[in-house]
């Protein structure tokens, strides 16, 4: 079943469930749900997933079992007896060599009567009595001692011990594919975190670690030292890290493993074993730079929901756009921004024409993004630039006065982050963001309104509470999706994952697929040294507009997905080798994938979608930018479709 054709999942479903979640006191969203609520979710990860990526499951099932239990093998039960009772002091037979060690905590059981099976009458097991727990206070060599948490239990020599039950937790590392051999390294990372997950005792936290490791410039060897385990306690809690590798051996396939442990990085356990069922990634057919110019369609999901009309292409990088009419004559233009100008331009027989530009001091400035809506209600759109000056915002507001050829400011030395979102049925919002001190993004997201001829605060954007989860304004939305008079949000979350949340805050949608993955950074406040290290502060990278769109057909959300060169491979800098655009229809009943773009080359840094004039049809603009030349000069291209109503 191709992804297209994977029935939607509804929004009700998921909030009608009668789920009890638990949120665990630890640095990210780590929530046990009842069955039906992850029954739902997974629905939810299956629709939104552009791969499938449980496909081939099975054909590794052996191999994964065979890992999951040697990893079973090294956390065995403890059990053993109470040899001897001196008031609340406990003699055990347990020993050095066992899984015992003095702060260590044992249930003590009283034995019982046998249980027998009343058809096969064979024994079962016995009944048991709980009397309490023992802490470890000694392990000798030939027994420990313990000390009895209730002494009044009044434990007899000849009652059992025995360690409690106790949940494991691990993350996986990408895959190290180190054969020729077509290895789907996602798939394989996610086939062994589904054979942890279905063992009682271990679970899988929702956490990217190959993305948290790009996030901080790590690889698999600088991750476990001291001051990276301490910062990797603080988004996610894990007893150990899983770091598997494949290899050939003589024409055969290796799939190794190392386990470590999060608290000290120290190796618990390394293991390899020979496998020939590993999960295959695709044949990608290799195209020249002449073919993947040329563009007339391309294969829908379900139908041909856009048509390619042309495209155009730009010596500069486009940095972002936005579409408005900024002069009030009914007509929309362009607002084109690079690093530090303006660019107006008209769109007409499928040309882009420049009619204005307003350039500022080229090596201050540094444009971040630029959002165009009629904020004050004067019937012109204003330009809301978003600009870092060095190592601060310098942000800025400017309009077309009637007549006039050059744009006038109306706000300037901002030290904002600004956004315009545009819900359903709801005017253009402006949000707007502070930065820190020291790091880029700093407070609430609030929303901005015009009284009295200035800007000012109006209220701070509802968001879904999560422990730890600070929210930047950058890939956020907000509109009402199941027509009960709130606004639920919509986000690309820090793992590049589309979340959904109800207005109660309740998640409702996390995806198993990834967006965005914007490679340009903001570094507003981040101090460095000369050479070049990082001492204050931590940059954040870029996440790109989550567009709503309403047409004749239906409702629709618009995704940018960029494509990492080499599958992802964890480095110091992220390189784009392709993007495109996703299309996701959103119904009453849930979302699903209706349309996907052809991957273009280069990375997607904006697109728009315009209304026709004197027209129900629309257009969409996706705009890629590509380093090109020997000279690594950045160029641009936009690529434009009609949207077929």
């Amino acid at each position: 079943m191709t992804p297209s054709h994977m029935p939607p999942v509804s929004f009700h479903m998921v909030l009608n469930k009668r789920s009890s979640i638990l949120n665990k006191p630890n640095p990210i969203f780590n929530m046990k749900i009842k069955q039906a609520t992850v029954f739902c979710l997974a629905l939810a990860l299956l629709f939104l997933s552009s791969t499938p990526v449980f496909a081939q499951r099975g054909e590794s099932d052996a191999s994964l079992d065979r890992i999951v239990g040697q990893i079973e093998s090294m956390f065995p039960p403890v059990e053993g007896y109470v040899i001897s009772v001196d008031g609340d002091i406990l003699t055990l037979d347990l020993k050095q060599g066992q899984a015992i060690q003095s702060g260590d905590r044992l249930n003590i059981i009283r034995y019982g009567k046998d249980i027998i099976h009343p058809v096969t009458k064979k024994k079962v097991g016995r009944k048991e009595t709980d009397l309490g727990s023992v802490q470890i206070t000694e392990v000798r060599k030939d027994f420990s001692l313990g000390k009895a948490d209730t002494p009044d239990a009044k434990v007899k020599v000849g009652d059992g011990v025995r360690s409690p039950f106790q949940k494991l937790s691990f993350i996986i590392a990408p895959p190290k594919i180190a054969t020729k051999k077509r290895v789907d390294a996602n798939r394989l990372r996610l086939n062994l975190e589904d054979g942890l997950k279905r063992h009682p005792r271990f679970d899988v936290p929702s956490f990217d670690l190959g993305v948290w490791m790009l996030k901080n410039n790590l690889n698999q060897k600088t991750m476990l030292k001291s001051e990276n385990l301490e910062q990797l306690a603080g988004e996610v809690l894990a007893d150990y890290i899983l770091v598997p590798k494949v290899r050939s051996l003589k024409s055969k396939t290796v799939l190794s493993y190392q386990l470590f442990s999060t608290l000290d990085g120290t190796l618990q356990k390394q293991a390899e074993i020979l496998t020939d069922q590993l999960p295959v990634a695709p044949k990608v057919a290799k195209r020249s730079r002449g073919e993947e110019d040329v563009q007339s369609s391309f294969a829908p999901q379900r139908e041909s929901l856009f048509q390619f009309v042309g495209k155009q292409e730009f010596s500069f990088p486009i940095v972002d756009f936005d579409i408005g009419d900024i002069n009030g004559d009914g007509k929309k233009e362009f607002v084109v921004i690079d690093r530090s100008r303006i660019i107006i331009y008209q769109y007409a027989n499928n040309k882009f024409k420049r009619i204005a530009q307003v350039k500022t001091p080229k090596g201050r400035n540094y444009f971040l993004g630029v959002d165009v809506g009629d904020i004050n209600g004067n019937g012109r759109d204003e330009i809301f630039v978003t600009n870092q000056n060095g190592s601060e915002l310098d942000s800025f507001v400017v309009e077309f006065l009637p007549g006039s050829k050059a744009p006038k400011h109306i706000w300037k030395n901002v030290r904002l982050y600004f956004r315009i979102i545009h819900p359903f049925d709801s005017k253009p919002t402006l949000l707007a963001q502070t930065p820190g001190f020291q790091d880029p993004f700093n407070g609430p997201i609030k929303t901005m309104k015009y009284k009295n001829k200035q800007y000012s605060d109006d209220r701070e954007l509802k968001m879904p509470s999560i422990y730890g989860t600070e929210f930047i304004i950058y890939g956020i939305t907000q509109t009402d999706l199941n027509a009960n008079g709130l606004p639920d949000t919509i986000l690309l979350d820090k793992e590049y994952r589309l979340r959904v949340y109800s207005a109660k805050g309740r998640m409702i949608v996390k995806s198993s697929d990834y967006y965005g993955h914007d490679p340009r950074m903001i570094d507003v406040g981040v101090q460095e040294d000369v050479a070049g290290i990082v001492t204050q502060g931590e940059s954040v990278r870029f996440r790109g507009r989550l567009e709503l769109v309403k047409t004749a057909k239906g409702q629709f959300l618009l995704l940018p997905r960029n494509h990492m060169f080499g599958g992802g491979e964890i480095v110091k800098t992220v390189f784009v080798e392709n993007s495109n655009l996703v299309v996701l229809g959103i119904t009453r009943e849930g979302f699903e994938k209706v349309f996907e773009t052809k991957k273009q080359q280069g990375y997607l840094s904006a697109y728009q979608v315009m209304d026709l004039p004197n027209s129900s049809n629309k257009q969409v603009h996706v705009a890629t930018v590509e380093a090109a030349g020997l000279l690594g000069k950045e160029t641009s291209v936009i690529y434009t479709y009609d949207w077929q109503n």
